[in-house]
């Protein structure tokens, strides 16, 4: 059994393992934009050695050349499979034509000494972005390389395209700006793991790639470090810097998940073949086991030991998101099923089109009725009309509702602005002559313009008599406004019309068929309604110039009371200020009237009534065939969106059932909900994460106080060891299981809980003053009285929230030169509890 198998115990994890690394090949391939794929990233800067890292994580040899693979993402796969293979292929940008995604889907070779792999690489990469293409740079297809055989680590990597500080004949200032932005888009997702790397031939202070991950990473939670090119570092004379970097005693670069070193393999010459791994393994043995860097902890050096890391990480990584995920893609699922339906099936006969179209005006009439009726009780299997108040308003789905409002607010408009002048009817109580808004009174438009009218339309009649038509003529032109308000009303209720059908069509009717059916059908049927609608308006308002009499016992009632009641108190009128009077009792009559007749026979018998046969099936049958395809045909666009949703679909089913199988399982259960907190942390993954924005502990929290700096070499180095607290009720911790099969850099075995933390540093701890002490008593709470009252719970508790953090131990110990004053061994705990869940 390989080393690697042995660390990880293949036999009984690999399965589960490999069931998690599924679930993301299967989200990359549904390429869902609303659902952020936990994943490690290979960032850094072009010169940095990114190339070697990958090659010495997954022994492919990936072109050096300028340009070969890094104009777009690259993602890397490792599997264990008996049979040792390497295969590309090409997830397109599901933005290209459709064309132009069956081009690259077809793209997949398996790599063999007939298509050598940097061949086969420079192929794909001039199929997805030729070089000479403007914004080739730009393309977010993704080369797969994935890699198969009896030792592999389980393990995703995704390389992104060298940062570059200044443009070059190969990238142009726009390359460099899209380059960024790539890289921004992976880095700033709180679910990607950042591999940062640095290279020793330049001083990492302006290395653009710590930048971005303190920029989008300012706690330093899930980022690796890694170094490359370390023998060139003595040549700049920064060869101490670089070691207190690795050591994570620059607090600006103190990434919690540690840093590694790696030896990059020596130039090689034109046709020599690339180094074996056991070469290369060799040379870094022997590189880290002399000078300075002898001073590292074995656990971080060499490919191995980040191999290893990595794996771990990203499977315990994918388990903390698993039920974030599995509810995102339940959305997407859902999405995807919508515009599906959306889209409708695919019908190529005119017989299967009108039968379509028939089942749609079914479905469609089953909304309109419980809508015109005003109970809003939704089908079957449907949910088209809200069951919860709308903030906004009354939603467009309610139409009687809606029409109901209309009707009121044309009642008062009529009340309120159906007079041409500010005159009402006296109530009988009172012959009070108050000035209108239009600044007559009574009296005044009596004497002014009842007397003049009464005065020019004199005839036969005798003297003293007056002509029965002035009540009538002066109705008219007091309701003058009628029209213009009944005919806005009309208008109103026909936009609500228009718009509950919008509902319906957007709802019921697939997406191709909607403008059509507006085209050829309901806009034809509407204009229909709105034509006999306005024919019973246009009746209505010459009702309005037709002279009859009031027969309503309230006119009568009406004039006596007002005649009484100037006789009671004396007051005498005109004959001008009684026609007035019949004329306003007649007008707030007729006003009622008219108010019914415009609701009842126009809105209602004509508008509202229409709608239940609209859809009518039987529309259907009486289209001709022209129109029947005109509506229901589909171009070459739907086909090959509802084909894409298809496969996106099944590849969404396939990711749903992987991540319920994960989910369902209870150990992977209890750690979900133990980062539950972090697993939501991803509401709003395209702002990037920074310390203003964080999101805040709460006051019951258990913090982490900073490392005075009295004592900045405590544990500086090691802060990403989850090490206990030196308490009297923390757990025992137990000795490190070794392997004897797995060995580091210089050939030493390796505990299997190196890989659960960042290495363990020696550390030599200088003589602390005595005030010093007491401040740094002070400022941690680190003896044994602090915790005391604590139990063994929150002790627990506190571990797990921060997982990796590192806790100093108390400075009275350190000052004593006692064993605890070495850093402890990480605890067991956290890779027992992972390596449960697997088992």
């Amino acid at each position: 059994m390989s080393s690697l198998d042995s660390t990880l115990d293949a036999h009984e994890l690999a399965g589960e393992q490999g069931q998690l690394l599924d679930l993301l090949e299967k989200l990359q391939y549904a390429q869902l934009e609303n659902v952020k794929l936990p994943q490690i990233v290979v960032v850094g800067d072009q010169s940095a050695g990114k190339s070697s890292v990958l090659e010495a994580i997954t022994g492919i040899p990936f072109p050096r050349e300028a340009g070969a693979c890094t104009r777009f993402a690259t993602e890397i796969r490792l599997r264990r499979s008996a049979e040792s293979s390497i295969t590309m292929s090409i997830i397109p940008d599901r933005n290209r034509p459709s064309s132009e995604q069956e081009q690259l889907l077809d793209f997949g070779r398996l790599i063999s000494s007939h298509s050598p792999f940097d061949l086969t690489v420079m192929g794909a990469a001039e199929l997805i972005a030729p070089k000479g293409m403007a914004g080739r740079f730009a393309a977010r297809d993704i080369l797969v390389v994935e890699k198969k055989g009896p030792d592999m680590p389980l393990l995703t990597l995704v390389d992104l395209p060298g940062l570059v500080r200044n443009p070059n004949k190969d990238q142009s200032l726009e390359d460099i700006r899209i380059i960024e932005a790539l890289s921004d888009r992976y880095m700033r997702s709180p679910r990607t793991i950042i591999l940062a790397v640095v290279g020793g031939n330049s001083d990492y202070v302006q290395a653009p790639v710590l930048t971005k991950a303190r920029h989008f990473d300012p706690n330093g939670t899930r980022t690796v470090g890694v170094l490359t090119k370390p023998d060139l570092t003595d040549s700049i004379g920064l060869e101490e810097k670089f070691i207190e970097l690795v050591k994570n005693n620059d607090r600006r670069n103190n990434f919690r998940l540690g840093w590694y070193v790696l030896l990059n393999p020596g130039p090689r010459s034109e046709g020599e073949p690339w180094p074996s791994a056991e070469q290369r393994r060799s040379t870094e043995r022997e590189f880290f086991s002399k000078g300075k860097w002898s001073s590292l902890p074995a656990c971080m050096c060499g490919a191995s030991a980040l191999k290893q890391r990595l794996s771990l990480q990203l499977q315990q990584h994918i388990g903390r998101h698993v039920n974030a995920l599995r509810r995102q893609i339940q959305q997407a699922l859902d999405d995807c099923d919508d515009e599906l339906r959306s889209l409708g099936t695919a019908k190529s006969t005119p017989e299967e089109m009108r039968l379509e179209l028939i089942e749609l005006f079914y479905a469609s009439n089953e909304l309109v009725v419980p809508a015109a009726h005003g109970f809003y009780k939704n089908p079957p299997n449907k949910n088209f009309f809200r069951v919860t108040a709308d903030p906004k308003g009354t939603p467009a789905q309610n139409l009687r509702a809606r029409s109901a409002e209309e009707n009121d607010r044309f009642s008062a408009r009529i009340r309120a602005d159906g007079r041409k002048f500010k005159l009402s009817a006296s109530d009988g109580s009172s012959v009070a002559d108050t000035k209108s808004e239009s600044s007559y009174s009574k009296s005044e438009y009596a004497r002014l313009e009842v007397s003049r009218l009464l005065h020019q339309i004199r005839g036969s009649e005798f003297p003293l008599d007056s002509t029965p038509r002035a009540v009538y003529m002066l109705f008219q032109s007091h309701s003058e406004p009628w029209p213009r308000l009944a005919k806005e009303h009309k208008d109103n209720v026909g936009a609500v019309c228009n718009d509950f059908l919008r509902e319906v069509i957007n709802y019921i009717w697939p997406q191709r068929m909607r403008e059509p059916l507006r085209l050829h059908f309901l806009d034809t049927q509407m204009k229909a309604l709105m034509n006999q609608a306005d024919q019973e308006l246009k009746h209505l308002m010459q009702d309005l110039h037709l002279e009859v009499q009031p027969y309503d016992p309230e006119y009568q009632e009406r004039l006596v009371a007002w005649k009484s009641k100037a006789a009671e108190i004396g007051t005498s009128y005109t004959e001008a200020e009684e026609i007035l009077e019949k004329m306003l009792i007649f007008y707030e009559l007729s006003a009622k009237t008219f108010i019914r007749n415009v609701i009842t026979q126009v809105v209602e018998r004509h508008l509202l009534q229409g709608m239940y046969g609209i859809f009518n099936p039987a529309e259907v049958m009486a289209m001709s065939s022209q129109v029947v395809e005109s509506i229901a045909a589909e171009n070459q666009e739907t086909r090959d969106r509802r084909n894409s949703l298809t496969a996106q679909r099944k590849a969404i089913e396939e990711a749903k059932d992987v991540c319920t199988s994960l989910a369902m399982r209870k150990e992977l259960r209890e750690q979900a909900d133990e980062y539950g907190e972090l697993a939501d942390v991803t509401t709003d993954e395209d702002e990037p994460q920074s310390p203003a924005n964080q999101p805040s502990r709460s006051s019951s929290t258990p913090r982490r106080r900073p490392l005075p700096t009295s004592t900045p070499n405590v544990a500086e180095g090691t802060r990403g060891n989850a090490i206990p607290k030196a308490t009297s009720n923390y757990p025992p911790q137990l000795p490190a299981k070794i392997s004897n099969e797995v060995t580091d850099a210089r050939g030493n075995p390796i505990t299997e809980a190196t890989i659960h933390g960042p290495p363990q540093l020696p550390m030599s701890v200088p003589p602390v003053p005595s005030r010093q002490l007491q401040i740094a008593e002070s400022n941690y709470g680190q003896s044994d009285g602090s915790h005391s009252n604590r139990s063994k719970s929150q002790t627990n508790h506190e571990t797990d929230q921060d997982e990796n953090v590192f806790t100093p131990p108390s400075t009275s110990s350190v000052l004593s030169g006692s064993p605890t004053a070495r850093p402890h061994p990480p605890v067991k705990k956290s890779t027992s509890s992972f390596r449960k869940i697997f088992k």
